[in-house]
């Protein structure tokens, strides 16, 4: 061929003949056709064929399709809940190789909730002013490391201040998961915010069954059980990483922290997103002693509470469902709650009246509230306040609930039973459904 023609061109492969029509993608120079010049040319053709098809469908893929990405904040949301419960199976091995007190012990137990709490409105902010992506992979990158770092020799000292890093990850990556809902689920907010919190549900199955004793046995001890969790929570933020689009940060306002503390309808969030976790945790704490000092032995009494979690995964996912299909999402916790009562008295007056039937029916109804806590702030604050609204409802909701288990067991100890003991759920409920009733008309969803 003569030279002024130009040096010789290779066709393209046919997949990217059709993306050329226009001449943009630019085309190797053959030079002369021996085996390097050959060799060179596949490679390129197979990292352009690679780059600009199979890696850009999987980015487009999440950009345009939001159930892709929200998959992927399921995953995370599981790793957050899933990572944080894995401590609890094995709490006696730590506690018998380690000569951990009772007390110590619990305050492991208890470390990533208060620092989840405490990173709640910093988690808020940031995803409000540099994006759900960024918040949340800085979030779930502390959770990796603090799990890991977990499996690393040494004292209660140590156990302790990675466990708070991984506390405050949660605390940084939840708002960013309600910042998504709000930015990409503006007409279903419900729904969204009842797939991705089943993640929760799931994730906390999960570590009560798989930790002990099936991830004790593979990875040979208890601190290998956090390894394992770490792996687990790596590849969710890879996936996030991956299918996450990127957003323009958005600034913030210096006036939207005395905004949202000065707001009475945030408060009223707060209270109600409180009282729903007191409710809940002394259920969780108390339900396996309740029915072991009833006669009911240990593995028995402690399936009771496993089914009374579980069996709210479909309602969470539901009861956000329809409150999409209908509106005023608050009738719609107030439904939960006081659905949740009658079931509540049986339990407290006939326990032994179908154990597994109440748990079941109380699981049900207190999922759907914990969904629709997560999904209110959507429905009353300025959209560019969601994030710092979620990490404000995390700080209260959060921090205060050690009250409730707290308050239950005093009463008991000062009474010698239960029974008296349940009325302060029962006040938390009613508390919670005036609270309710009195929220405004919805602005925003």
């Amino acid at each position: 061929m003569p030279e002024e023609d130009g040096p010789i061109r290779p066709p393209l492969p046919p997949r990217l003949a059709r993306r050329n029509r226009g001449g943009t993608l630019p085309l190797p120079d053959c030079g002369s056709y021996g085996n390097e010049g050959f060799f060179h040319l596949m490679t390129r053709w197979s990292s352009m064929l690679c780059h600009s098809c199979s890696v850009k469908v999987f980015l487009d893929l999440a950009t345009r399709n939001r159930w892709v990405l929200l998959a992927a904040a399921w995953l995370a949301a599981l790793s957050l809940r899933g990572i944080s419960i894995a401590i609890s199976p094995v709490l006696p091995l730590m506690k018998a190789d380690l000569a951990l007190s009772y007390a110590e012990a619990g305050f492991l137990f208890a470390v990533p909730t208060l620092f989840m709490a405490a990173f709640g409105i910093p988690g808020g902010f940031l995803a409000d002013s540099i994006g759900m992506k960024r918040t949340i992979a800085l979030g779930l990158t502390m959770l990796v490391a603090g799990s890991a770092l977990r499996a690393v020799p040494g004292g209660f000292l140590p156990l302790v201040i990675w466990t708070a890093l991984l506390g405050a990850g949660m605390g940084v990556a939840n708002p960013g998961l309600t910042r998504m809902v709000k930015d990409r689920f503006p007409d279903l907010p419900g729904t969204a915010t009842g797939i991705f919190t089943s993640g929760f549900i799931v994730g906390a199955t999960m570590a009560s069954w798989l930790t002990f004793p099936y991830m004790v046995n593979v990875s040979g001890s208890w601190r290998g059980t956090f390894l394992v969790w770490s792996g687990y929570g790596f590849l969710a933020l890879l996936i996030w990483l991956f299918l996450a689009p990127e957003q323009k940060s958005q600034g913030m306002k210096h006036q939207h922290l005395s905004g949202i503390w000065q707001d009475k309808t945030v408060w009223k969030l707060n209270i109600i997103f409180l009282m729903m976790n007191l409710a809940f945790y002394s259920m969780a704490s108390w339900i396996p002693t309740y029915y072991h000092e009833l006669g009911m032995d240990l593995e028995s009494s402690t399936r009771i509470l496993t089914i009374f979690i579980i069996t709210g995964l479909p309602s969470g996912l539901l009861i956000p469902l329809i409150s999409d299909r209908f509106g005023e999402r608050k009738w719609w916790v107030i439904y939960s709650s006081g659905g949740f009562l009658p079931f509540f008295m049986v339990m407290m007056f006939f326990p032994m009246l179908a154990p597994v039937t109440l748990s079941t029916m109380m699981g049900i109804a207190l999922a759907g509230t914990f969904a629709l806590c997560f999904a209110l702030p959507l429905d009353y604050v300025e959209p560019s306040r969601v994030g710092s609204v979620a990490g404000f409802n995390i700080l209260v909701g959060y921090a205060l609930t050690f009250l409730g288990p707290m308050a239950l067991g005093g009463v008991h100890d000062l009474t010698g039973s239960f029974k008296a003991g349940w009325f302060v759920v029962i006040i938390f409920k009613l508390c919670l459904i005036g609270v309710a009733w009195s929220l405004p008309k919805q602005k925003y969803s």
